[in-house]
Formats: C-alpha cells, structure tokens, sequence
C-alpha cells in the first residue's frame, strides 16, 4: 500500500513538473539554492556550511536562497538570516498530501530560476528533496550520490535529475563529519570548521527560569526511540530528592502529552513545562544556560553539543555511527546510554553496520538506575568545581 502510494505520488510529481516546465524561465546569475528539509538536528549538523558557502571567493557576490523544512524556520531565521537572503519554507506533510500545495511550491521555485541548486542531504528523497531538484531547472544541480541503503532505489529514478553526484565516504562516519566531505569536494578546497556552534550572544531568555537547572527533553519523532514517561519521571525524582534541582520540560506541542506523563507522576514544585511554549531559538539559550540535558536522541542532543552544554542521550541505538555518539574531538562531554547489547559499540562491527539505518533494540530495557548513575557523576563533579 505505502509503495502504491508513493509510486502515485512520483507520477503525480511528473505531471505537475511538466505543467509548470511548460513557461520557460530564464535563469538568474550568481543564485543558488541551498535544500535542507530533514529534521532539526539534520540541520543544526549542516548550517555552519552556509557560512563556509557565503564567504568563499566564488560565492561572495551570490543570492542565497535556503528551502528548508518548516519544523526549523524560527531556528535558521535567528540564527542564519546574516547569510541567507531569502527563506522557503516547506510543510512536509502538506507537500506528500496536498496536489495543490505541492504544485504551489514547485512553481515558485521553478519561477524563481535558480543557477545552482544543492541539495547535500546524504539520504536523499524522491518525494522531496528530488522533487524540487528537478522542478528548479536549474543549470547546476549538486547532489549527494547517497546512502547505501537508498542508492539502488532512487538510482534508476532520480539519480538523472542532477548534473552532479558527489561521493562521500562509503564508511559510516559521523553527519557532521559527511557534511564537512561533501562541500569540501563541491568547493575543491580545505575547510576549517572543528565542530557545529550556535552564537547565543543575543538571545534574551524570555523566561523566568531559575539560575541552575536541568533539562529533561522526553520527546522524539519515533515511538521506538522514545523513552518511557515513567522512566524520566523517576530520574526526575531522584534529582529532585537528592539535589533540589529544578527540571526544565520543553518540547514541541506533539510532546504535550509525554510531559504532562511525567509532570503528574513527580508531583514536584520542581518542575518547570514549558513544553509546546518555546521557540527553537530560546531552547537552544535554555540548553547553553543548563548544567545538564537528558534526552532522547533528538536535536536537543545536536543543540546540546553545540552550544557545549553536557548531555546524557538515552539511545536504542538507531543511526548508531551516523548521528551518535559524537566523536570525543567535536564534543568530548557526551554521555550515551544504550540497550545492553549495544553498550560496547565495538563489540559487534556487524550489529553497528544494521544499526546505521535503523534499530530492532527496545529501548524500554534501559532502566533509570543506569542514567541516574551517570547523572550523580555529572552533578558531583559540577558541585566540586563550584567549591
């Protein structure tokens, strides 16, 4: 059913590429269009290369126009509105559903002419980020040749859309590390960026948050990398019962109901929900001003890293290698804890290859016990630097 509904929506794509290529545009020098439309710690991963792109020699007199997934516009318009000129931004959910609002975005973007358009996301998709490739028309459409798990797929089907395909390494490397390759070989140069930052210099806090706390992020996009409510809810207490420390719950409104879970059982003054109430950018201030981020394995994580803030993310291991855990030289105070089958990464290289594009582990066996432990660590040593 699913492969039926995607076929009908590629040919529903065709159609409409068609209709629109029909008005002949004429292309605009020096515009380039940058295409990001996966999840939020995909692109706290990537937006430092925008950057790198605006100050290179060759690019310094260009347009930049950044397509981006919906779910981060207020994150990039804070933060990244020095080197973008213009923002597209795109409803994923609407573009897979919706006939009209799908043709609505591809004709902008085919009017709008585009000399380059790049679309660095390793995982490339054909319901998305391809079909805004091919409908920009664009002289020079820069592609990853993608993952291994989707290349057989989409080769015979949109690899043709672009007029280059860039390799990066066949092994399973780090994201940022993937993103660093790829624009090294588009820009034929060096470059020197060590890890991902945010500048939080003028972001005000707009709340009225104590002056020490911690940051539990229960949310995810997936159930099965979700840990469960009752297990935050018990380390929350055990922060609270043995530090006194206040628990800031944030999240998006699709988390509401996990932090209510876990605001219910704890029962605690302690605890702060400001869940479905903050904007990206004042999560990413909140992260920088925490001692501690507990999470899932979600951008908060990506946010945390950072903004250089020490996290604990409690992983089933899916994208292990890819996404997590962060190599010691981008962000040496990264703490993960993993089913028992997988908490020796390098016990297996069989298992770690599966787990890089997905996991089969429950999440559910990692017991409290075990974050808890870590969090004591973490907390000690920041009340013996305070000393």
């Amino acid at each position: 059913m699913i492969l039926l509904r995607n076929f009908l929506n590629f040919l529903i794509f065709l159609i409409i590429n068609l209709f629109i290529g029909l008005k002949k545009i004429k292309i605009t020098p020096k515009t380039i269009l940058l295409l990001r439309l996966d999840s939020i710690g995909d692109y706290v991963l990537f937006r430092n290369f925008i950057r790198i792109l605006k100050e290179d020699k060759n690019y310094k007199d260009h347009k930049f126009t950044l397509c981006g997934n919906l779910a981060w516009k207020e994150l990039a318009e804070t933060f990244d509105q020095n080197f973008i000129d213009e923002f597209i931004w795109i409803d994923r959910k609407k573009f897979l559903k919706s006939i009209r609002y799908k043709y609505s975005i591809l004709k902008i973007i085919h009017r709008k002419g585009f000399e380059t358009v790049i679309n660095s996301t390793f995982t490339r998709e054909i319901l998305f980020g391809d079909q805004i490739v091919k409908a920009s028309n664009s002289k020079n459409r820069i592609g990853s040749i993608s993952s291994p798990e989707k290349r057989k797929r989409i080769k015979y089907f949109t690899d043709n859309f672009y007029t280059e395909l860039i390799s990066t390494d066949e092994k399973n490397v780090f994201e940022f590390y993937r993103n660093l390759n790829f624009f090294e070989k588009y820009l034929s140069k060096k470059i020197n960026l060590e890890k991902p930052s945010f500048n939080t210099a003028n972001v005000n806090n707009e709340f009225s948050l104590p002056s020490k706390y911690i940051v539990i992020f229960p949310g995810a996009n997936e159930i099965v990398r979700r840990w469960p409510p009752k297990y935050f809810a018990e380390t929350v207490k055990h922060l609270i019962g043995k530090y006194n420390s206040y628990i800031i719950i944030p999240g998006g409104p699709g988390d509401s109901e996990i932090s209510e879970q876990i605001i219910k059982l704890v029962n605690s003054e302690k605890t702060i929900n400001l869940t479905g109430n903050v904007p990206l950018s004042m999560l990413v201030k909140i992260i920088a001003d925490s001692d501690l981020l507990i999470a899932n394995d979600t951008g908060a994580i990506h946010i945390a890293a950072a903004v250089e803030t020490e996290f604990i993310c409690i992983s089933n291991g899916y994208f292990l290698g890819r996404f997590h855990p962060y190599p010691v030289e981008i962000f040496n105070k990264a703490n993960y804890v993993y089913p028992e089958e997988i908490s020796n990464i390098d016990a297996d290289p069989i298992i770690v290859e599966k787990l890089r594009s997905g996991s089969y582990f429950n999440i559910d066996k990692i017991k409290p016990s075990v974050v808890v432990k870590i969090a004591d660590q973490i907390i000690n040593k920041l009340n013996s630097c305070n000393v």
